[in-house]
């Protein structure tokens, strides 16, 4: 049996699953799991849906089956075979915390993805890399941004890479890359955004006096810390905790936020509507 993840989000009315379900089951689907949301506030339905059908299945004969219905619907659809892994690259600076637990957990398969290549603008988790048998590449920014990150784009082409994971990656993107992977450059900031923007977070947060701390997974785009946020995790902290404090305290939380994001993106799990997130576990 093949598997399938079908994601749809049109505007709300009646019918959508009904007539949705019809055109799976004439197709020979038997649905897994069916997960629907309608965001009244912005009049927008959405539908995750999984399901299995025989092998081979006629993916043209699908698509063909489904448009007269996205058409009635003013559907945006997309629909992803499971057995088809995204490729992953990470971008890390000095800073290995993220990296080593998303090497790990990808090694013990609780991610279902590839991931070929590391890319950083230091050299110093080379051999974090090299350990996972992972090609480590080195990104030299004093020779500028823009060539910097044109050598990135010619790696993640190279590799032929889905998604991009930013692993603490120290560096601000450019309105242009990011315009080029939209929706698809996912970003951890030790911070809860939208407070504490921008570098030093922490330090920002203590010297507001704040009793929680955060760490927020996002979206990157071309506005610093503002794309569509994915996940966030907060920790009650006290008085008594220094900024030092606070550095350490954090580690577990971004560790477990870019987690719990990386997995919603490869379980399809994300839906983007007008600058916002949905997420339809």
């Amino acid at each position: 049996m093949d598997r399938f993840v079908i994601k749809i989000s049109c505007p709300d009315r009646k019918g959508i699953i009904a007539a949705v379900t019809q055109v799976m089951a004439e197709c020979g689907a038997n649905i897994l799991d069916l997960t629907q949301h309608t965001a009244s506030d912005a009049g927008t339905f959405m539908l995750k849906g999984e399901f299995e059908v025989p092998a081979p299945f006629e993916i043209q004969a699908f698509e063909d089956a489904i448009a007269p219905v996205a058409n009635e619907f003013e559907m945006d659809w997309q629909l992803f075979n499971t057995k088809v892994k995204q490729k992953v690259a990470i971008l890390v600076s000095k800073t290995d915390h993220c990296l080593w637990e998303i090497l790990l957990k990808h090694r013990d398969g609780e991610l279902d993805c590839d991931i070929p290549v590391v890319i950083s603008n230091h050299l110093v988790n080379e051999t974090v890399a090299r350990q996972f048998g992972i090609p480590f590449y080195h990104v030299d920014y004093s020779v500028g941004k823009e060539a910097a990150e044109e050598r990135m784009q010619t790696i993640l082409k190279e590799y032929k890479i889905n998604l991009v994971v930013m692993a603490r990656f120290m560096q601000i993107l450019s309105a242009d890359f990011t315009r080029q992977w939209v929706n698809t450059v996912i970003n951890i900031h030790h911070g809860f955004l939208p407070a504490f923007k921008g570098a030093k977070p922490y330090h920002q947060a203590w010297a507001k006096g704040v009793k929680l701390i955060g760490a927020t997974a996002h979206f990157a785009n071309e506005d610093l810390d503002q794309g569509p946020i994915i996940a966030q995790e907060i920790l009650p902290i006290s008085d008594k905790s220094s900024i030092r404090d606070l550095v350490q305290m954090g580690k577990d939380i971004e560790r477990r936020t870019l987690l719990d994001a990386l997995g919603l993106y490869l379980s399809h799990s994300i839906f983007v509507h007008k600058g916002r997130t949905f997420i339809l576990r």
